[in-house]
């Protein structure tokens, strides 16, 4: 389960193609073809290297108007997905 102190990094597997606004993701390992658009990707793009995911959940705040508590949730609700599907990698943030 993750944290806002887990460190979180795509998976440098996927392969990622702009189509129009939106990016489109495909996992080599399992076939399966992924879209994301708008702040999504923009998580997407931001967890290129590894990032602790209290930080992404500050510049979010910082860039959108969204109170921290719903940003965190969903936040961590997006990356769960994304680990569930196998595209994102974890530590847990406890070493320094």
């Amino acid at each position: 389960m993750l944290t806002v102190d887990s460190i979180v990094q795509r998976d440098p597997e996927i392969i990622a193609a702009d189509a129009h606004q939106d990016l489109v993701m495909v996992s080599i390992a399992t076939g399966s073809y992924y879209g994301v658009s708008h702040v999504a990707r923009e998580i997407w793009d931001a967890i290129e290297r590894p990032k602790r995911i209290s930080d992404l959940i500050s510049n979010l705040i910082a860039n959108y108007q969204i109170d921290s508590a719903s940003c965190e949730k969903q936040t961590l609700s997006f990356l769960e997905t994304l680990l569930d599907e196998g595209l994102l990698r974890v530590e847990d943030g406890s070493v320094a």
